[in-house]
C-alpha cells in the first residue's frame, strides 16, 4: 500500500470525524510499515452485516439526544459499520485502532487497511449530526496460546486505557447523553 494513499484515507476520515477529529488513531495510515502489508478484501460478507447493524441503530439514533456508538468490533466491521452511518448522514466516525502495521504481525492488517483505504469518506461531504461512532478492536487482546518467545511475528497486540478514549468532559461538551455499545460476538 503506497502511504500517499492511506494519509489521503486517513485525511478523509479525519475530516468526516468533524468535532471528534482530535480523539481518533489509526497508525495503519499513517505510519511507514503500511507500504509493506498488502490490502486485502474482507473474508465474508461485511458490508450486509454493518448494513444491518447501521438499520438497526437508524431508529436510536433518530431520537433525540447525542449518543455514542460504541463498536467494539471486529476491525474491518466496526469501520465499515462507521462508513454506514457516516454515509447516512447519522453519526460521525471515530477510529481508535492503534493497531500497529507490520508485514508480519499477530494482529494481521491486510483486511484492515483494504477496508480503511476502500471506505473513507469522500472529501466534500458534510455531517451535522451529533452522534458520534467510536470503532475500537475487539481483537486488540486476542490470546495467542503457545506462542514462542522467539516467534518471528511481531506481537502488536494492544490495550487501551482511559486516556485513549473520550472522557466525561468530552462527551459532556459534545452533548453526548447515551452510549450504545455494540460488541464483538
Amino acid at each position: 500500500m503506497r502511504l500517499s494513499v492511506a494519509h489521503r484515507a486517513w485525511r478523509r476520515w479525519q475530516d468526516a470525524a468533524g468535532p471528534w477529529q482530535g480523539w481518533g488513531v489509526c497508525p495503519a495510515l499513517v505510519a511507514p510499515g503500511s507500504e509493506a502489508i498488502t490490502p486485502q478484501r474482507p473474508r465474508g460478507d461485511i458490508a450486509a452485516r454493518a448494513n444491518a447493524l447501521a438499520t438497526d441503530l437508524a431508529a436510536t439514533l433518530a431520537s433525540s439526544g447525542a449518543t455514542l456508538v460504541l463498536a467494539d468490533l471486529a476491525p474491518s466491521l466496526g469501520v465499515s459499520l462507521a462508513a454506514q452511518l457516516y454515509g447516512r448522514g447519522l453519526a460521525h466516525p471515530l477510529l481508535v485502532l492503534p493497531r500497529w502495521p507490520y508485514a508480519d504481525a499477530v494482529l494481521p492488517l491486510g483486511e484492515l487497511l483494504y477496508t480503511l483505504v476502500e471506505l473513507a469518506p469522500r472529501a466534500g461531504a458534510s455531517l451535522h449530526a451529533s452522534h458520534v461512532c467510536l470503532v475500537i478492536d475487539a481483537e486488540r487482546e486476542r490470546a495467542v496460546p503457545n506462542r514462542s518467545k522467539r516467534a518471528a511475528s511481531a506481537d502488536n497486540r494492544y490495550r487501551l486505557v482511559p486516556y485513549d478514549l473520550p472522557d466525561l468532559a468530552a462527551l459532556r461538551a459534545r452533548d453526548v447523553q447515551r452510549i450504545v455499545r455494540l460488541a464483538h460476538s
